[in-house]
Parts: C-alpha cells; sequence; structure tokens
C-alpha cells in the first residue's frame, strides 16, 4: 500500500465526485478510478458504491478514511517537528573545548553578539573530543593538544607558552636558583583531569633535572582560586598568568611552546552558525596572539 494511494483515496472520499478529486490532483479520472481499484484489489473489499450518478463510501471506505485521516495528521506533525529539528540544528552551534579558559574569554561576547544562536557545547578530555567529532556529536573542536586522526582535521591557529608559577615567598628573589635549590620543598599542582597537559609538563621537569617534593592534584574549577593564593608551584599557560596578575619565570629554558588548535571532520562543511563561531574563535585568537606568549 502506497501513501500516493491513501492520498488519492482521501481525496475522493471527501469530495465523493472523481471528476473534482482528480482536478484537485492535476490527474486524469481514469487514472484516479485506476488507483482506486488497484487499492481496493490490495484491501479485498469494496471502498465505493454507485447508486445512480453518485458514489458513496462504504463501511470499510469509511473505516479506511478515519485511519488515513490520523496517518495524514500523524505525517502533518511529523513534517513539522523535522522542520523544526533541521531549524534548530542549523541555528545550535555544537562544539567541544578541552579546557574551560580556552573559550571563557570568548564566549560571554559571542553570545551577545549572536542572541540568534543556540549552544550545544561542553568541556571534554581529548578521548571525548575525538569520539563526539566522529559520531557527529559536535562539529568542531577547541583544544591545546593536537588531535591525530585520519578523519579529523587539526589547525594549529596561534602558539601559546605555559610557563612555571611560583609561590609568593620568592618574590623577593633575584634569580630562579629557589627553583634548583634541593633544599626548598616544592608542592607542583596539576590539573587533576588533563592527562595530557601534565605530561607535557612532567616531561619538562624531567627534562631540565627539576625536583618535585609533592604534587596536589586540583580540579580545573577549583585550579583559579588555588593559583591566586600563590602557596605552590604550576605549570599555567602564560595567559592565565596574565589574566590573574601572576608572576612567572621567563626563562626560555622553562618555557613549554605549544599551540592552540581548532578540529573538525575532514571533507564536511561546517554548518552556517558553526561556521560562523568556528571563524569568531580563529579570528580572536590571532588577533590576541601576543596575550598567549611570555613577553
Amino acid at each position: 500500500m502506497e501513501l500516493l494511494h491513501l492520498k488519492y483515496f482521501k481525496y475522493v472520499a471527501e469530495h465523493l465526485n472523481y471528476t473534482k478529486a482528480a482536478h484537485e490532483l492535476n490527474i486524469s479520472q481514469p487514472a484516479l478510478s485506476m488507483m482506486i481499484k488497484k487499492l481496493e484489489q490490495e484491501l479485498n473489499t469494496k471502498l465505493f458504491y454507485k447508486k445512480g450518478r453518485n458514489i458513496f463510501l462504504t463501511d470499510n471506505g469509511y473505516i479506511l478514511l478515519k485511519s488515513v485521516d490520523n496517518i495524514m495528521y500523524e505525517l502533518s506533525k511529523a513534517g513539522d517537528l523535522i522542520y523544526k529539528n533541521e531549524h534548530s540544528k542549523q541555528n545550535t552551534i555544537n562544539f567541544a573545548s578541552s579546557h574551560s579558559r580556552l573559550i571563557s574569554y570568548i564566549f560571554d561576547d559571542y553570545i551577545v553578539r549572536n542572541p540568534q544562536y543556540m549552544f550545544n557545547c561542553g568541556i571534554e578530555t581529548m578521548g571525548q573530543i575525538i569520539e563526539k567529532l566522529l559520531n557527529y556529536n559536535i562539529q568542531f573542536a577547541l583544544s591545546m593538544m593536537r588531535i591525530q586522526h585520519p578523519d579529523i582535521e587539526c589547525r594549529a591557529i596561534i602558539d601559546e607558552d605555559i610557563v612555571i608559577t611560583y609561590p609568593k615567598q620568592f618574590d623577593s628573589e633575584q634569580t630562579i636558583d629557589f627553583l634548583y635549590n634541593d633544599n626548598v620543598y616544592k608542592t607542583f599542582v596539576f590539573p587533576s583531569h588533563n592527562e595530557d597537559y601534565n605530561n607535557l609538563a612532567k616531561n619538562k621537569v624531567l627534562e631540565m633535572n627539576l625536583t618535585i617534593n609533592n604534587v596536589n592534584y586540583i580540579d580545573d574549577a577549583f585550579i583559579t582560586s588555588i593559583a591566586k593564593q600563590r602557596q605552590y608551584f604550576a605549570f599555567m599557560p602564560v595567559s592565565m598568568c596574565k589574566k590573574l596578575n601572576l608572576p612567572y619565570i621567563n626563562d626560555d629554558e622553562l618555557i613549554i611552546q605549544t599551540s592552540i588548535y581548532l578540529s573538525s571532520i575532514k571533507n564536511v562543511e561546517l554548518g552556517k552558525a558553526n561556521f560562523d563561531m568556528y571563524q569568531f574563535i580563529e579570528t580572536y585568537f590571532k588577533q590576541n596572539q601576543a596575550f598567549y606568549l611570555a613577553d
């Protein structure tokens, strides 16, 4: 049974006139009659009967008409929902960031400028970002680690320096000898949910033969508050140090040079809303490159 046959039946049933129904459907009357006969054969029942020059619905015809009305209503409702869903998708920005600090400077400004968009966004691990990109749950991602996957295009948009910030008790020191002094008990804080970032920092510690006496792992939600107290050593993006007005060690050998990346699925065009924000993010970072580098 084809949906088109049900549509033709509904027109004939409502008009009880083949000529009028055929005219509205813009088909010939013989073709319409053939369609109705085919439907009756498929259902093995008569849907109309003739009385003089007029036609009427049979009892089974009434049963079918009621069902067809329900079907058409549900299809119409589904069509409306599909349209609204597609409209929503076209106006919804789906993205993720590996860290809130990467997007926090930008997001407030962007949503004020673009109230027409909705947002489906989150802070995710690198593994989650890759999974969501591949499953099309997000259209693009912002991260401080390069994604290496054959189906993902990952572009470095700016360079970023990660530096060491230190406790305030060393503010009066003229050199950074305290960092290498084994008599100084050094506690470093690391983010608790960023293994890739921590590995970068720990590799730098090994490279420079630094001694760490104690490590505290802090959830990202508390890193800023802890950093502002200046009780511990920490590897921090220089942009964060500048924003919090934290002093840091500006020594080329101790700076971790990395990048900030934008990633999306290869050969898949971003939707208008997502492309708009993608470009906004890229432009923002490029215009503010100096903020992400040690002075």
